[in-house]
């Protein structure tokens, strides 16, 4: 016989059922019976100091384990403050569940007219895969187990249910549904064929690989793929560490705003393999004037509304059909052809000059990453914050395995790096998390430095520190020919890390970063690391 329970009560236990583990909430009076009913479950349900920040923290949850964690807010402006990390999951194809409380069903009925009432299925609907708002009792197993099946299906992203107040208080029955995950799809033998020829038939082959491939497990298959297609190949921002970073046909990162080394690769290549890139990580038309044609490898067609002249779709299980590829290439006349090999050669140079930059007061942004380089362990995880720092980091950071830098991408709003390193922080079983922020990032949700505490987690936090907002002022300068002053007052960085109860650290050059890092690495805790940085405008 099943038991009597509150729908919030069907609603958490539906939750937990369908593997969420933890929510990260700002709760409200519309969510008591809820947070009631989440604190009485098996899940985490973790405190934060403001509503993006928890959504921030759900979305890297949701890149680390690629496996959907919540975000609870209240009505309203709690519901409005979720609205950037909810969209940070949903352009970077990240599984979240987002979910808000509402006012009782009878006030949502009367729309804005009534108190802090706004239609949030509306509200949520252009930045999720599905936004919704319940209204009866038997309905909640069926929508938890959709909701989760969609945050999850190709390509993963967000989904927003909401929970009125007086709905979650009443008596309900029923069961989780748990819906089967293991299903996927094959590739067509016909468009490995046509793709198979298509490589084989260019001179110039290069591959470009994106998030699509971490999130579907499928390194070894590509770096297998390589082996036999012996084609050079650039990963996008998000894609970094699929490909390891001593292999022989790495050109390292695409997808800076200017033009960069392996533009001109992928300008001189007469076919470009596409493989788990999601077409929002970098515009095809910008990578090579929407000329060249465009071999799609993903677990979704590539949509032809993006100005790529798209030859073959290969949709199906990434890794799957990245092995049969390899079965069947027999590459002749690949490998580095001459553009390829001189931009691969500038990358290592502009390496080494970094490193012998490391000095040199006030550091450059090549010189800082240097300095991360050197210092970051083989088990460590970066966050980058968004702004010059970002494209820095994206650029040259040299990633040891999927997801070592933890890049936001497709929306790139500032603030994910302080409270996304605070999940992170709690999922390590080995090696330290950092978060690189700028100075005008980190104080976006500089609040949660306080939920970092309060959780005791150990967590180095690097801010360079230009006075600005730096990759701004560049793009004006560029554009208009005038700079802009977009300064702002410098921090007190030690009283600001005091007050929350972090130990801060101040380097002048990239070598007190190198060695400051290497320090902090052997002690635990909360570490405020400050470093001035000279941009130069070499990203805009």
């Amino acid at each position: 016989m099943t038991l009597m329970e509150t729908v919030a009560q069907l609603f958490a236990r539906s939750l937990a059922a369908g593997g969420i583990d933890t929510v990260y909430a700002m709760p409200g009076e519309e969510t008591i019976a809820l947070m009631n009913a989440l604190e009485k479950s098996p899940i985490d349900v973790i405190l934060c100091r403001h509503e993006q920040g928890a959504a921030f923290m759900a979305s890297v949850h949701g890149r680390l384990t690629g496996r959907p964690a919540a975000c609870l807010a209240t009505l309203g402006p709690g519901a409005t403050n979720l609205i950037t990390g909810v969209a940070d999951a949903q352009l970077d194809g990240v599984p979240l569940i987002a979910i808000t409380g509402q006012g009782a069903r009878e006030r949502v009925a009367r729309g804005r007219d009534s108190h802090q009432i706004i239609d949030l299925t509306a509200l949520f609907e252009p930045v999720t895969k599905r936004s919704e708002t319940l209204y009866t009792c038997h309905v909640i197993p069926g929508v938890v187990a959709e909701a989760l099946r969609i945050a999850q299906a190709p390509t993963p992203g967000a989904v927003h249910l909401s929970l009125p107040e007086d709905l979650a208080e009443l008596e309900a029955t029923g069961e989780p549904i748990i819906h089967d995950r293991s299903f996927t799809p094959s590739c067509n033998p016909g468009a490995v064929s046509a793709a198979v020829d298509c490589i084989q038939r260019a001179d110039r082959a290069l591959a470009l690989v994106g998030a699509g491939v971490i999130r579907a497990g499928a390194t070894g298959d590509l770096t297998q793929f390589l082996t036999c297609a012996q084609i050079p190949v650039a990963t996008s921002f998000m894609g970094k560490g699929t490909v390891p970073i001593e292999h022989e046909l790495h050109l390292g990162a695409f997808g800076l705003p200017g033009k960069d080394h392996v533009d001109q690769a992928i300008a001189s290549a007469d076919v470009l393999v596409a493989i788990g890139v999601d077409p929002v990580e970098y515009p095809f038309t910008k990578l090579s004037g929407g000329n060249t044609p465009v071999v799609n490898v993903s677990d979704v067609a590539m949509p032809r509304n993006l100005g790529a002249p798209v030859a073959v779709d290969v949709v199906g299980h990434i890794g799957a059909s990245l092995s049969e590829l390899g079965k069947n290439l027999a590459p002749e006349g690949q490998a580095l052809w001459d553009e390829a090999q001189t931009a691969q050669l500038r990358m290592l140079d502009e390496q080494n000059a970094a490193l012998n930059a490391i000095e040199v007061q006030p550091p450059s942004a090549s010189a800082l990453v240097a300095a991360l380089n050197l210092s970051v362990g083989e088990d460590d995880l970066i966050l980058s914050g968004v702004g010059t720092h970002k494209l820095a980091l994206a650029r040259e950071f040299m990633c040891r395995f999927p997801r070592q830098l933890i890049v936001p991408n497709g929306l790139a709003g500032m603030g994910l790096a302080l409270p996304g390193a605070i999940a992170a922080a709690r999922l390590r079983q080995s090696g330290r998390v950092i978060a690189v922020c700028g100075d005008g990032d980190v104080l976006m949700n500089v609040q949660e430095m306080e939920t970092a505490k309060r959780l005791g987690v150990d967590l180095t936090v690097v801010v360079w520190v230009d006075g600005g907002l730096g990759l701004i002022e560049d793009k004006q300068e560029a554009d208009t020919g005038d700079r802009p002053n977009l300064s702002f007052h410098d921090l007190d960085w030690a009283s600001l890390a005091r007050t929350f109860g972090w130990a801060h650290r101040a380097c002048t050059t990239a070598a007190e970063l190198r060695d400051t890092l290497k320090d902090t690495a052997m002690s635990r805790g909360l570490h405020l690391v400050t470093v001035p940085v000279r941009y130069e405008g070499l990203y805009a």
